[in-house]
């Protein structure tokens, strides 16, 4: 089974992964919106303890949100440019035969 990765499809790659860390503290928001629109209307213990699940959760956002984002960088500044150099002396090597 051929494998082809090349440093413009890892750049493709981390900036879906940038995409997707946005998009976590996005949904994050919303979703906490929801639920504070409930317990507004809603007042219960049991309403309480969701609330309180989920600042735990939404609490933890950032550093998911940064590690995400540490991933695409990751990506970026070192994978992509040893794929460049890796393409880029391979190819030498073929045009040398």
């Amino acid at each position: 089974m051929a494998f082809k990765f090349t440093s413009g499809e890892c750049n493709l790659a981390a900036s879906s992964l940038q995409n997707s860390a946005s998009k976590v503290g996005e949904l994050l928001e919303e979703f906490g919106d929801l639920i504070n629109s409930v317990s507004d209307n809603y007042h219960s213990d049991a309403s309480n303890q969701i609330v309180d699940a989920f600042n735990n959760i939404k609490s933890r956002g950032p550093a998911f949100e940064q590690a995400i984002t540490d991933c695409a960088k990751y990506l970026t500044d070192t994978v992509a440019p040893a794929y460049e150099k890796l393409e880029t002396t391979a190819k030498s090597k073929v045009e040398e035969v």
